[in-house]
């Protein structure tokens, strides 16, 4: 349920069924984020640091442990009440409950002494990064009360000690750490040099550190010694020193600070009366910058300060999510959408304008927590502050930017086609952007008077926002934000990626949904966007993939394909990032080149009986608990599926613009092979093996890889329309038979994968060649179905939905969808999956962002009545949390399904919130809010229509529904006569729209200025009055 602060109350959450989670860990633009990940158990609170998991102050746990750790290890608050010792949170039986806010959580206990509340909060917009904690007991006794207060966490981590120091010779570690200023009650916490063993040895000078105040405004007392406070029990179940003493005589114990995990307890005490408060207010966080930690011990101390800061920390969240602001008759609904536009900026990014041509992206991270412990997150610590992610999850979370704000443009179009290489793979990590400044120093400075020789060294080399502002910081100048915004509009972009590891078949995929958003704002740019802007570039490769000859091995199981990549280039060094010519120019092309390109080296992986794309590149698709599928010769329909798509899309544009382009003559010759081998295709296709053409298309392929992996020749050929079109024509007509054969194969439902097996080969020098293959198939995947839907029609598009409605990929008792069949009699060759337990992780649980993507593509495909009860009945803001187990506003990786052998966990969602689903409901909701494409050409000018579909059950009474269109206007729907919205069954009856200027027009359509203003964000709101069709 939700409060009126709109946060998600779960009361005895420590008697509920175990989940973790997180505070976000923004701290706005100028602030620096710390990670704070937390369960349901104790104080919640589990782990937290800054930057990375080998930053840790409360040292980092997986889930299964931290369930089990959090009461003891996490945050702690011991209690005296005239004399009585108790500890607070530690009965579950206890009326308590928990408040999970966006960027807040807040804990609440009560008993027949006391009610209690921890709140807690990161450190919004200061140098360094912090979590703060305001713990406040209230008395609930009749008489005057003394109540005794000790607060704090039981270990803390010391500055310098890593995560895997402290997990394999954390006894050793020991004797590097210190205490430092407890006395003076501000303890700081740090080893005394570096602990590597290497020859340079350095000194240490970061710490973490902690204050707590009581109120009164001033510093309280701190315990940093253990034993001092739990004495003989190393168990740490009960604080005997409290127990046993008085305040002021455990205080004046003396206290060891070193050679030791410390503690961190603050202390006070206080007479109160009944219903009279006593509350501390503490920060614990890290700092690396002396001047930034002595600004803030000043701020600390400032009367409201810290109450200001817990208010920013909400607001700041608040403020980000406005861009998607709903109103329906749904409040969990609405709160729901806030918190999937915020956990999808976590991973994605949160764009935001820096200058006047800056698009940069805060915030976004790879998803990793305490239960996607396998995951090595890394956020950097510094303004502006960004982190690292992988290529495809970055690339669809950002997929609908452009429609929540048009500012973006087609800056994410750039940098990932310009990260897709020349052979149609592309690099798994997209690093932080990095800036360059290729002006003269003096030129950017012209006009100021104050040129600190520091400037200099700042703007040699590359930087990033953050790093610069700081720097211009402690430079000591006044007039920071007008020369930071003077260097950025003069800085040069550059977006960084980094090989990884293999080459996943699927990221490309993901591209075209960025055109395609990109024109559904902008429909206009068509041409310009995909032939006119010819400063498109091919990342260089680091890997060459081995012809197929090469990538054979012999197995006691027979032919398997194990062998993928070898070395290429080194594109660590910068000179060697994008690809040249041979005269060392970077080449450079337009995006109808590189859609060629990428259209090229698809239908030339096409797999031996021309049906799914192979995996080449040893790494499956999106499903990657396939990992042995590479092995078996595996190819994926997905893909397949794609590379139509894509292919269709060219065709209609290249026959609406019919312009020439210019290719490199290596593509040129690459796609002449293509086509005769197409051509040919066509007169001689069967039902199995298609031997010569499979051939044919490796050869060719392995030919252009070879001629390109370090550069091209730099000659251009004219590729004219008329061959464009040719082409295009015999690729479609190739692909759409191979989808036809594929489908007969595999049954009803749409396939997803095949794999091979060699019943015959040839071996030479070379290596091996399969000669004979047979193809098998594998149990049904629910992704097969979700890329057949973008291509079918209307009659198709029903026949899939009951296809899969009706096989093994239902679970009935749920009513959700399964990722997968059973693979109960699948080979265990095809990857982890397969060792799962059924029900879980990826194997035949709810995949939710599968599943998500299944129930996008109904409602795109008009599939209205199935798409109601289908969302109804698997959205999160739609289930019950006894069941879901967790906030009802938060999406997770996997929902365990009905075949599970558990069946207490049936329904029970796992792997919090950094899951692919925020992006499929992010486009879900543009076109439930406004339709699939609200602006479009008509006429010739610019049009603006908006088509929403609203299910009964988000209503209400009022009839009345708001909604944030571009991220910046407000749209309100007045209906009337109307029990739901569906396309085609209402009309709109008249607009008034109100423009920030203070003008106000009504109309019954928007063109033309009209159209263009609401898109560049002149219109406040927008009211919309719709009726049934043909009402008078």
């Amino acid at each position: 349920m939700l409060d009126k602060e709109m946060n998600y109350v779960i009361e005895n959450y420590q008697r509920k069924s175990e989940f973790s989670s997180f505070l976000p860990g923004i701290s706005g633009a100028k602030g620096i984020p710390m990670w704070c990940y937390y369960t349901n158990r104790g104080q919640c609170v589990s782990c937290f640091g800054v930057r990375d998991k080998d930053h840790s102050i409360m040292e980092f746990y997986p889930a299964h442990q931290a369930y089990e750790r959090t009461p003891l290890m996490g945050f702690r608050t011991f209690l005296k009440i005239d004399g009585k010792y108790m500890e607070a949170f530690a009965d579950p039986e206890a009326k308590h409950c928990m408040k999970i806010g966006m960027n807040s959580l807040i804990l609440e206990e009560e008993t027949e002494q006391y009610k209690i509340c921890v709140e807690y909060e990161t450190l919004p917009s200061e140098p360094l990064a912090g979590l703060m904690r305001h713990v406040t007991v209230t008395s609930k006794l009749e008489e005057e009360t003394c109540i005794e207060l000790v607060d704090g966490m039981p270990e803390i981590i010391p500055y310098g000690v890593t995560a895997t120091t402290m997990k394999e010779m954390g006894q050793t570690a020991k004797a590097w750490m210190q205490v430092l200023d407890k006395d003076s009650r501000l303890p700081k916490f740090k080893v005394r040099a570096s602990m590597e063993d290497s020859a340079e040895v350095t000194e240490v000078t970061g710490m973490n550190f902690a204050m707590g105040k009581g109120v009164d405004e001033n510093l309280i007392p701190v315990i940093v010694d253990k034993t001092i406070l739990f004495e003989y029990d190393h168990s740490l179940r009960k604080a005997y020193g409290l127990a046993k003493n008085s305040l002021e005589d455990l205080l004046d114990q003396t206290q060891i600070d070193c050679n030791d995990v410390p503690c961190c307890f603050f202390a006070d005490k206080k007479t109160v009366k009944k219903n009279e408060d006593f509350s501390i207010q503490e920060i614990y966080g890290m700092s690396e910058d002396g001047d930034a930690y002595e600004n803030l011990k000043e701020m600390f101390l400032t009367e409201n300060w810290f109450e200001n800061k817990q208010r920013e920390s909400k607001e700041l969240a608040f403020n980000i999510t406005e861009r998607i602001k709903t109103e329906t008759g749904n409040p969990v609904f609405d709160a729901y959408c806030r918190q999937n536009y915020l956990d999808n900026l976590l991973r994605g990014g949160y764009p935001v304008k820096i200058g006047e041509n800056q698009v940069f992206y805060l915030y976004s991270r790879k998803h990793g927590d305490m239960e996607r412990d396998y995951n090595f997150f890394s956020m950097l610590p510094e303004y502006y502050s960004q982190g690292n992610g992988n290529f495809r999850d970055v690339n669809q979370n950002r997929r609908c930017d452009v429609q929540f704000s048009p500012f973006v443009g087609k800056s994410v179009i750039k940098t990932f086609y310009n990260a897709l290489q020349i052979n149609g793979y592309n690099p798994l990590v997209i690093d932080k952007i990095v800036y360059r400044l290729d002006e003269e120093y003096e030129k950017v400075l012209a006009g100021n008077s104050e040129e600190p020789e520091e400037i200099k060294e700042i703007l040699h080399g590359e930087f990033t926002p953050g790093s610069l502002y700081r720097s211009l910081e402690k430079c000591g100048i006044t007039n920071v934000d007008e020369i930071f915004e003077k260097i950025m509009n003069l800085a040069k972009r550059i977006d960084r990626t980094v090989y990884g590891e293999g080459h996943w078949s699927d990221h490309w995929t993901y591209n075209l949904d960025l055109v395609e958003s990109y024109l559904s704002v902008y429909p206009e740019k068509e041409k310009e966007l995909l032939y006119e802007d010819a400063s498109y570039m091919y990342t260089q490769a680091e890997k060459q993939i081995f012809p197929r000859k090469r990538r054979y091995v012999c197995t006691e199981k027979g032919i398997r394909q194990y062998a993928f990549l070898k070395d290429n280039v080194d594109t660590s060094k910068e000179e060697n990032r994008y690809l040249k010519d041979q005269k060392g120019q970077i080449v450079r092309t337009n995006l109808m080149t590189k859609l060629f390109t990428l259209l090229s080296n698809k239908i030339s992986a096409l797999d031996p009986y021309g049906m799914g794309i192979e995996m080449e590149g040893g790494k499956p698709g999106w499903y990657d608990a396939l990992n042995g599928l590479p092995g078996l010769l595996g190819s994926s329909m997905a893909e397949a599926y794609e590379t139509l798509r894509m292919a269709l899309f060219m065709r209609k544009v290249v026959e609406k613009i019919r312009a020439d382009i210019s290719l490199p003559e290596e593509l040129e010759v690459l796609q002449q092979k293509l086509l005769a081998a197409c051509n040919q295709l066509e007169k001689t296709s069967g039902e199995g093996q298609e031997t010569e053409f499979w051939n044919s298309i490796n050869d060719a392929k392995e030919m252009f890889w070879e001629a390109t992996a370090c550069s091209i020749s730099g000659n251009w050929i004219i590729y004219t329309y008329e061959q464009q079109k040719a082409y295009l024509d015999s690729c479609i007509a190739v692909l759409q038979h191979g989808v036809e054969k594929a489908e007969h194969v595999a049954g009803n439902v749409p396939p997803t994968y095949f794999y091979y097996e060699v019943k015959d080969y040839e071996k030479d020098e070379e290596g091996i060649l399969p000669v004979k293959l047979q193809v098998k198939l594998t149990p049904d995947f629910l992704e097969g179905s979700v890329h057949a839907l973008k291509l079918a029609g209307s009659e198709k598009k029903e026949n899939i939905y009951r296809a899969v409605r009706d096989s093994k990929l239902y679970d009935r008792t749920l009513k959700m969808y399964k990722v997968n069949a059973s693979l109960s009699e699948a080979s265990f060759e095809l990857g982890r999956a397969c060792a799962f337990t059924p029900g879980w992780l990826e194997n035949e649980s709810v995949w939710l962002h599968m599943e998500y993507k299944y129930l996008l593509e109904l409602l795109k495909a008009g599939l209205y009545e199935e798409f109601e009860e289908d969302f109804h009945n698997a959205a999160i803001p739609f289930l019950t949390e006894d069941t879901y187990g967790r906030s009802l506003l938060e999406n997770s990786s996997f929902i365990a399904s009905s075949v599970n052998p558990n069946s207490r966990i049936h329904g029970k969602g796992f792997v919090a919130r950094l899951s692919g689903s925020t992006a499929e409901f992010l486009q879900i909701w543009q076109i439930m809010m406004f339709g699939s494409n609200p602006f479009r050409i008509t006429d010739g000018e610019l049009a603006l229509e908006f088509k929403p579909f609203i299910p009964e059950y988000l209503l209400g009474n009022t009839r009345e529904i708001k909604a944030e269109f571009l991220g910046h206007t407000e749209v309100t729907y007045n209906i009337s006569g109307l029990d739901r919205l569906v396309p085609g069954q209402y009309e709109i009856r008249e607009i008034h729209v109100y423009s920030s200027n203070g003008e106000s027009y009504k109309a019954k359509e928007l063109k033309g200025k009209h159209a263009e203003n609401i898109r560049q964000g002149n219109v406040e709101r927008i009211e919309i009055f719709i009726v049934p069709v043909n009402e008078e």
